[in-house]
């Protein structure tokens, strides 16, 4: 056990100990205040080295997280996915004392490689910081690591699906047999449904005379009502039955996304990360944007709760800025 207190070339002070090999830095303004750093340091590793070793693995908090945080809530399917990812890239029986913040910053880098966007990178992060917020809030953990600085999320544009590719993709799905999951596709496009509230909708949440369906289950758990297209109740009433309690499509998001994959390996699309389920959400927003509809009434179609959330689509608004032309030219 050894601690130092050392004086910077920029004028600060260092405040520097080590405890069996575990050794902690603090950069301090004064003489004084790294003296009482250096103390409180050795006495914060002093601590954790009596510290019982603690069994809690990483996939105990996120069992734990499951329960406490996210279960029942809309977020939950998209939090397992994300929190099981974490859990596959550090190990199962990882201690939590193991995650560190360069750990953290090489799995974001991984992730970016891997072809996650900066925002989904910077979620998945958020959903291991809650894991491991949980653990310490019930006695598992004494200190959460500091996170990397969220990863800048503007400068990309979102890949939209053409009319070209849409075609390609839904003769894909009828080739193999599929062709609900061709008709979900266009739903998906029509509506700017999330996967997740697709997937809950029943029966007697379309409604047919009215030419509208209502999602109940949503991210932010404020249900919404959505005007059907004529090409959305075409795609669904194939699957619409006299049952209001039954599922209007048959598929897990597990099962749609392992035809999505073949669909796009059949034609020739299995390069593009950038393509995923997710994507039809956003050319659906990315069409309603560029056909001049207000970003408020784009907030309201497809649920969003900001007007940061739909900021993404401003670029493509042009035509809804053409009374600011005319009124500077006159």
């Amino acid at each position: 056990m050894s601690g130092t207190v050392r004086k910077a070339a920029d004028g600060s002070w260092i405040a520097d100990v080590s405890v069996n090999g575990t050794r902690r830095t603090a950069r301090c303004k004064s003489k004084a205040e790294a003296l009482a750093r250096k103390k409180e340091l050795l006495e914060r590793l002093v601590t954790r080295e009596a510290r019982p070793v603690s069994t809690f693995t990483l996939a105990d908090a996120r069992a734990l997280s499951l329960r406490v945080r996210w279960g029942g809530t809309a977020y939950e399917r998209t939090a397992a996915i994300y929190s099981a990812q974490a859990v596959e890239h550090f190990g199962r029986g990882c201690s939590l004392d193991a995650i560190t913040t360069p750990g953290v910053d090489a799995w974001r880098q991984l992730l970016l490689q891997g072809g996650n966007r900066p925002s989904t990178v910077n979620r998945k992060v958020s959903a291991l910081r809650a894991m491991l917020a949980d653990a310490q809030l019930h006695g598992h953990l004494q200190d959460v690591p500091k996170m990397p600085q969220q990863l800048r999320a503007g400068g990309h544009r979102d890949r939209v699906i053409s009319d070209q590719e849409r075609d390609m993709l839904c003769d894909a799905f009828r080739q193999m047999g599929e062709p609900a999951a061709a008709d979900l596709l266009v739903f998906l496009l029509e509506t700017a449904a999330r996967w997740g509230e697709a997937e809950r909708l029943r029966c007697e949440h379309v409604d047919l005379v009215k030419g509208r369906v209502t999602f109940w289950a949503t991210k932010n758990g404020k249900p919404r009502s959505v005007p059907l297209t004529r090409r959305a109740t075409d795609a669904l009433l194939p699957h619409h039955t006299a049952l209001g309690g039954a599922r209007l499509w048959p598929y897990s998001y597990r099962r749609f996304q392992w035809l999505w994959d073949a669909a796009k390996g059949a034609t020739g699309l299995a390069g593009d990360s950038a393509l995923t389920i997710h994507t039809t959400r956003h050319t659906c927003a990315s069409k309603l944007a560029s056909r001049g509809i207000p970003l408020h009434q784009l907030m309201a179609f497809g649920g969003w709760t900001s007007l940061a959330s739909v900021q993404r689509y401003l670029h493509l608004h042009t035509d809804a800025l053409a009374g600011c032309v005319a009124a500077l030219e006159e």
